[in-house]
């Protein structure tokens, strides 16, 4: 678990935005590339800072007896590792200036366990080469932790949102589309928000609230705000098959009974000028 802080002055500006994006798998053959360069760009032309909740690859290498596939595999060098990490420091380059934070998702994890190489850290320092000199290094976290956003006026007032974020456990959640573990978060983690991936489902809540007493004895309704972002795994990919030929394995549609989400999600926070108003607002929208 991890710690990590972030400083904004809102002296002049009120609204903030943080597109929040995990499981890219961008160096999948089912990566979709197209919704996801879509999805950022929309992200930069609102001023957002970008988060990744781990799995920013999919790094099914060779040496997996279990998932790897050569009629799957789109990478041909035998440092494949070095291969992935530039294919997707390229694709990532146009918002290096954006990006703030990657963490650990289970297919990093994966690659550390048994072919030891921290594949995110080699992708951190191949972006930090291209990223503007004047802002805070990228930020990596690991598999799961918080992050904690302080908004300071000037001298003055400071305000905070917290973000509680897991990457995910568990297999595919068809059914529940993953709101058990949500709920399994809300009874041990204090946050303003609490944001998972993995599941490759698209879930907003907030029907969860916390009541509490605050200091002067005022009984306090606080919302728990919860989001699934899905990312960008393509499933059900059409592939006629003609009289020569073979079968290729297909992993979703081996495993899963319906196609899993595409997508992110973007936090807008609202930090308000007056004393009278402490607690700031936020919304996640899409």
């Amino acid at each position: 678990m991890d710690y990590t802080e972030y400083r904004y002055d809102y002296t002049n500006v009120q609204d903030f935005y943080f597109g929040l994006f995990s499981d890219l798998h961008i160096d999948s053959p089912r990566f979709a590339k197209e919704q996801f360069v879509a999805d950022a760009n929309k992200a930069v032309e609102r001023g957002a800072r970008i988060f990744i909740n781990g799995d920013i690859f999919d790094a099914i290498l060779p040496t997996d007896r279990k998932r790897y596939t050569r009629g799957n595999d789109g990478f041909d060098e035998d440092a494949q590792i070095n291969q992935r990490v530039e294919f997707a420091a390229k694709i990532l380059l146009p918002y290096v200036n954006h990006i703030d934070f990657i963490g650990i998702g289970n297919h990093e994890a994966s690659i550390v366990k048994y072919d030891h190489v921290d594949m995110v850290k080699l992708l951190v320092s191949e972006l930090a080469k291209q990223r503007y000199a004047g802002l805070p290094p990228i930020q990596r976290g690991s598999y799961q932790g918080f992050l904690r956003l302080w908004f300071k006026q000037g001298d003055g007032a400071v305000r905070q949102y917290v973000i509680y974020r897991d990457h995910g456990k568990g297999g595919a959640s068809p059914v529940t589309k993953g709101t058990i573990p949500l709920n399994r978060i809300h009874t041990t983690f204090l946050a303003d928000l609490y944001w998972l991936g993995h599941s490759h489902t698209d879930i907003t809540d907030k029907t969860a609230w916390t009541i509490y007493p605050d200091n002067a004895g005022k009984i306090i309704r606080k919302r728990k705000r919860s989001v699934i972002t899905a990312g960008y795994q393509e499933g059900f990919i059409q592939r006629n098959l003609g009289p020569d030929d073979y079968y290729r394995t297909d992993f979703v549609e081996e495993k899963f009974l319906v196609p899993t989400g595409l997508g992110s999600a973007m936090l807008h926070i609202t930090v308000p000028k007056s004393h009278d108003r402490p607690i700031v607002e936020a919304e996640v929208i899409s």
